[in-house]
C-alpha cells in the first residue's frame, strides 16, 4: 500500500469499476480529485454547466452500456447537478455523481451561515437510487462500490456521493482493489417455473404480442429479443425510449407503442412485456387502450420485482434482466417444438404499420414547396445521415415530426427523454453519445425552445472536439404550447420567441454554422456540416403553421388532459 489522498483514492476506486469518463467544471475542492484523473489518463470533459454534465454521462451510458462520473462543486455546483439527476432518475439510466462540501467535516452539524451550504446531499435522496456522505477518506474505495451496484442493480439510475474537502485533500493508505472481476454480476435466470409457465402461455397464444421496453437496451438484450420473437411468431411493438430495440422495418415490427399505436394491441391474446414499467405512455396496459382481462394474458419479465403487478395484474411473472429472462424463455419456447411463423393477421398488422409510416414520411418530401414543413425537415434528415448514426431528438412537436420520419434499425441509436420529457437534455447527449461511440456519425434534431436550455455546450463540443451535428428547426417559439395552451386554456401568451441567428451563435461559439430557408438549401447544408468534420449547427425555419399540428399531437394533449384530472 502507498499513501494517497482522498482524490487520488476516489480515481483509483473510480477505475476499478471501469469508469473512464469524467465530466466536470473544476473547482479547488475537486482538485485532488482532477489531478489524479489527469494523470491516470481518465478522459476529461469540462462543460459549461453541471446539469448538462449529468446529461452528457447519461447520453454516454445510453450508447456504451457503461458508467461515467460527474462531479460538481459544493454548494451551487451540487444544486445545479440536481435537474440532470432528476431526468436520469426518471429515465432510469445509471450516473455517478460526486460532489464536493467546502466545509470540513467538524461543521457539518453546526448552524454558522455557511457560505454555499444548503442541504444538497438530503435533495439528492428523492433523485437517487443512493445517496451518502463519506467522513473517512479510507471508505471512499467500499463506498464507490456500492454507489456502482446501486446504479446498475434492478432498474439502473443515479447516484450521488457527497466528499467534504478535507476529506478529498486527506492523506491516507491505498487499499483500492483494482480487480473487477464478478463485481458487476447481472442478476440470474428466473424462476424455470415462471419460465415454463410464460412459454406455455406463448404456446397457447392465437395472437402474442411483446412489449419491450428500454429494459432490453439496458441489458443489451436486443439479439435475445429477436430470436424469441422470431422463434414464437410474436409481433413486437416497443415503448417510445426503447425504439431499434427491434429493427422497425423487420417484418413482425409495429413500432412503437404511442402516439401513432396499432389496434393489434387489442387483438393480442397474450402479451409479453419486458423491461417497462407499463407506465402512462403505454396506457397502464388496461382498457380502452388495450383489451384487459380476461381476453388479454400478460407476462412481465423485468429485473425490479416492486414494478410487476403495479399498474396491470399480470397472470406470469419473470423476475430478471431482459437478457437472462428472454434467454431462457427462448430456450423453453424451443423445447416445445419448432419455430412459428406470425398469424396471417399479425403480418397484415406488421404490414399496415410500415405502410403507413412510409406513406406519412414520403408525403413530406416535395422538394418545390416555397416554405420548409417539418415533417419535410425530419424526413431528410433520418434518410441523410442513415442507419448508422446516432440520433438524439429535443423539443415538443419537433419531437412528433422526428419520431414519425424516422425509422430506427438499431439498438442504442436513438436518445430522448420519453419518461421525463426534460427539455434541453438533445446537446448533452449528443456529445456523450459521440463520447461512447466515435466511430458513428451522431446528430440532433432539435426545436429552437429546447436548444437554448444548453445551447452553452457547442463551446464544449468545439473545446473538446466532439463532432455533433445539430440540426435546430425554428418556428422562433414554443410549437406545442401554441396550440396546447389554446386548446386547454383559451390562452398562448409567452409562446413567441425572439428571431435568434443559431448559426451565428454557433460560429462564435467555435464551431460550423449554416443558415436555411428554402427546401432546396436543406441537403447541401447538412453536407456541409458533416464536411465541417467537427461539431456544426444548421438552422432551418419551418413553416410555423405546418408546425402547430404534428401527427399524434392530439393523442398527446388528450392524454397530457386525462393525468390531469
Amino acid at each position: 500500500m502507498t499513501d494517497v489522498d482522498g482524490g487520488e483514492l476516489l480515481v483509483r476506486a473510480l477505475r476499478a469499476e471501469g469508469i473512464d469518463v469524467l465530466v466536470s467544471i473544476p473547482d479547488i475542492g475537486q482538485s485532488p480529485m482532477l489531478r489524479s484523473a489527469e494523470r491516470a489518463g481518465m478522459r476529461l470533459v469540462h462543460p459549461r454547466h453541471e446539469s448538462a454534465a449529468v446529461h452528457l454521462a447519461e447520453g454516454y451510458a445510453r450508447v456504451s452500456g457503461g458508467l461515467a462520473a460527474v462531479g460538481a462543486a459544493g454548494g451551487p455546483g451540487v444544486a445545479n447537478l440536481l435537474p440532470g439527476l432528476a431526468c436520469a432518475w426518471m429515465e432510469g439510466w445509471p450516473v455517478v455523481a460526486i460532489g464536493t462540501q467546502r466545509v470540513r467535516r467538524s461543521l457539518h452539524a453546526v448552524r454558522r451561515g455557511r457560505f454555499q451550504y444548503g442541504p444538497l446531499l438530503e435533495a439528492a435522496v428523492p433523485l437517487t437510487k443512493y445517496a451518502t456522505r463519506v467522513e473517512d477518506p479510507a471508505r471512499i474505495p467500499e463506498i464507490v462500490r456500492e454507489a456502482v451496484r446501486h446504479a446498475t442493480a434492478a432498474r439502473p439510475g443515479p447516484v450521488y456521493i457527497e466528499i467534504p474537502t478535507d476529506v478529498m485533500a486527506e492523506v491516507v493508505a491505498d487499499p483500492v482493489d483494482t480487480s473487477t472481476a464478478g463485481r458487476h454480476a447481472r442478476p440470474g435466470a428466473p424462476d424455470p417455473r415462471a419460465v415454463a409457465d410464460a412459454a406455455a402461455l406463448m404456446a397457447d397464444a392465437a395472437f402474442p404480442l411483446i412489449l419491450a421496453g428500454q429494459g432490453v437496451s439496458a441489458a443489451g438484450a436486443s439479439a435475445e429479443l429477436r430470436a424469441l420473437a422470431e422463434r414464437t411468431g410474436a409481433l413486437v411493438m416497443t415503448t417510445a425510449g426503447a425504439r431499434g430495440v427491434f429493427p422497425e422495418d423487420h417484418p413482425q415490427s409495429v413500432g412503437m407503442t404511442f402516439p401513432w399505436g396499432t389496434p393489434a394491441h387489442l387483438d393480442a391474446d397474450v402479451i409479453l412485456a419486458v423491461g417497462t414499467q407499463l407506465g402512462e405512455s403505454t396506457q397502464y396496459l388496461g382498457p380502452p387502450a388495450w383489451a384487459g382481462p380476461p381476453a388479454q394474458r400478460v407476462i412481465h419479465l423485468d429485473a425490479d420485482p416492486l414494478v410487476i403487478g403495479v399498474n396491470r395484474v399480470v397472470d406470469v411473472a419473470l423476475v430478471a434482466d431482459a437478457r437472462a429472462g428472454l434467454a431462457a424463455l427462448a430456450e423453453a419456447c424451443a423445447a416445445q417444438g419448432p419455430a412459428r411463423a406470425p398469424s396471417p393477421a399479425a403480418s397484415a398488422y406488421a404490414r399496415d404499420a410500415q405502410a403507413f409510416r412510409i406513406a406519412v414520411a414520403d408525403s413530406y418530401l416535395a422538394p418545390d414547396a416555397p416554405t420548409i414543413h417539418p415533417g419535410h425537415l425530419a424526413v431528410t434528415v433520418a434518410r441523410h445521415f442513415g442507419d448508422d448514426a446516432v440520433a438524439c431528438f429535443d423539443g415538443g412537436n419537433t419531437t412528433l415530426w422526428a419520431h414519425l420520419a424516422h425509422v430506427v434499425r438499431r439498438p442504442r441509436s436513438l436518445l430522448w427523454t420519453s419518461h421525463f420529457g426534460h427539455l434541453g437534455t438533445g446537446l448533452p447527449y449528443a456529445l456523450g453519445a459521440k463520447l461512447a461511440a466515435p466511430e458513428r456519425p451522431v446528430y440532433l434534431l432539435t426545436g429552437d425552445g429546447a436548444f437554448g436550455f444548453n445551447l452553452q455546450e457547442l463551446e464544449t463540443a468545439a473545446r473538446e472536439g466532439i463532432a455533433v451535428v445539430v440540426v435546430v428547426a425554428c418556428d422562433f417559439a414554443w410549437g406545442m404550447e401554441v396550440v396546447h395552451m389554446q386548446k386547454a386554456a383559451g390562452t398562448n401568451v409567452g409562446v413567441r420567441h425572439s428571431h435568434v441567428r443559431y448559426d451565428e451563435v454557433a460560429r462564435a461559439l467555435g464551431c460550423f454554422g449554416a443558415r436555411v430557408q428554402r427546401p432546396e438549401e436543406l441537403g447541401p447544408a447538412l453536407d456541409d456540416a458533416l464536411a465541417a468534420g467537427g461539431p456544426a449547427v444548421v438552422q432551418v425555419e419551418v413553416d410555423p403553421g405546418e408546425n402547430e399540428q404534428p401527427p399524434g399531437l392530439d393523442d398527446f394533449v388528450e392524454m397530457y388532459a386525462a393525468a390531469s384530472t
